[in-house]
């Protein structure tokens, strides 16, 4: 059979043409078409030569493909094998940590009851003791308290048993005798009994009580500070409030009542006797002697200060007590003025020397206008043989309570301050 060539194979129509087709496809200088074969054949060795080299990379990276294996791609199932195998392998060690802090989490909560529990067994001890602290000392004030209800016809505090005769000279000589003695023990037990406080700060202490006779007593002690004023102004204060005393007493609590008489000349030592009629009709009779020093210092032996003390006669024979006509009423008081600055330099002392300078510096100038005085008063109303109904009896108890706030607010409208 004859074997096909290009002419027997081409249309009639490209045959003429077929030498355009050969030169566009770059062979028309370099190779020549075998017209009966239809085959391309190479002119020279070089450009064999060159179509080898050309050729040569190409089956280089050829063999480099064959050579590198293909990698198998992997199945859903594979993929999901290993995500389950990651994660039971993540969840066994969160297991572990979990098992470890509860582990850890059993021994803090262990150690936390035992402190828990020593913690409570300590405070229980500490109330025990404090509690039992408390017992001591309220047994010390029962015991206290008991002794003042049972002793009450006894000496209190800074009293004095003063009789007085008929004789006026001689009642001088009396009262100017013991003048000196009351100041120095009234100042001596304010000392001790304010020993301690803050002078700064307020303090009031009253205690009320009934002996087993019917008689009633009221005791009272105050620590007041006076800010912008001075010793001087306070004592003066204190003294013209005492000798006005029945005006104060009319004016504040509407009754009516006079001073009889007043012995004394000498503003150190005077007698007041008063006589006051209540709202309701009951008759209150007092006779009591006032004693009273201010010391500004300039001796060199101690600072200046203001010392108050009252005390009532107990027996007196050119004015006696009328017990059928009027409800008796015994007064025992002492006042101590002092300034502040002049209490820090005692209490620096007594500390041996503990405050600081700088303190004493910024408060100096405030301190300097700050009075603290200090009080103590006894007014005791003895049984009365008096048909007195209970609710008048009462009320003269009630004004023998207010008789000490009421001199108060005396003397801070003479000072003119807001306080006492």
């Amino acid at each position: 059979m004859e074997t096909p060539t290009w002419k027997t194979l081409l249309p009639d129509d490209l045959t003429p043409r077929l030498p355009d087709l050969v030169a566009s496809c770059g062979w028309e200088d370099a190779t020549m078409i075998d017209q009966a074969t239809g085959k391309r054949h190479v002119e020279n060795a070089d450009e064999l030569s060159d179509s080898g080299e050309r050729d040569a990379p190409r089956e280089k990276r050829g063999k480099r493909q064959k050579q590198q294996p293909q990698r198998k791609r992997r199945t859903t199932y594979e993929i999901r094998k290993q995500q389950k195998s990651d994660l039971v392998t993540q969840v066994k060690m969160m297991q572990t940590q979990l098992d470890e802090l509860k582990y850890r989490v059993l021994v803090e909560q262990g150690e936390t009851a035992k402190s828990h529990e020593r913690t409570t067994a300590a405070n229980s001890v500490l109330q025990e003791c404090i509690q039992g602290q408390h017992v001591g000392l309220a047994d010390m004030q029962a015991m206290l308290a008991s002794h003042i209800q049972d002793n009450l016809h006894t000496l209190q505090p800074a009293q004095t048993v003063i009789q007085l005769g008929t004789d006026r000279v001689e009642r001088h000589k009396t009262l100017m005798a013991m003048k000196d003695r009351k100041l120095r023990e009234g100042k001596r037990f304010i000392t001790a009994r304010s020993r301690g406080l803050d002078p700064r700060a307020s303090y009031s202490q009253e205690e009320r009580y009934e002996t087993p006779g019917d008689d009633f007593c009221v005791m009272r002690f105050d620590n007041s500070p006076i800010y912008g004023s001075s010793v001087k102004a306070v004592f003066d204060a204190i003294i013209h409030s005492v000798l006005h005393s029945e005006i104060i007493i009319s004016e504040l609590f509407g009754s009516i009542t006079i001073r009889e008489d007043n012995d004394f000349d000498d503003s150190n030592v005077s007698q007041l006797r008063l006589v006051s009629s209540t709202s309701r009709g009951a008759m209150v009779e007092s006779n009591s002697v006032m004693f009273s020093e201010f010391s500004d210092g300039t001796d060199g032996k101690e600072c200046s200060y203001g010392i108050v003390a009252a005390d009532f006669v107990d027996s007196d024979e050119l004015y006696p007590y009328r017990p059928t006509e009027r409800v008796r009423r015994d007064t025992t008081t002492v006042v101590l003025i002092r300034s502040l600055t002049e209490l820090d330099s005692q209490t620096r002392t007594s500390n041996d020397g503990n405050c600081s300078e700088d303190q004493t510096d910024s408060n100096k100038a405030e301190d300097a206008q700050t009075v603290v005085a200090t009080r103590w008063t006894c007014s005791k109303m003895p049984h009365t043989e008096l048909d007195i109904p209970r609710g008048r009896l009462q009320e003269l108890q009630e004004s023998s309570v207010c008789w000490g706030d009421t001199m108060k607010n005396c003397i801070q409208q003479h000072l003119g301050k807001a306080a006492l």
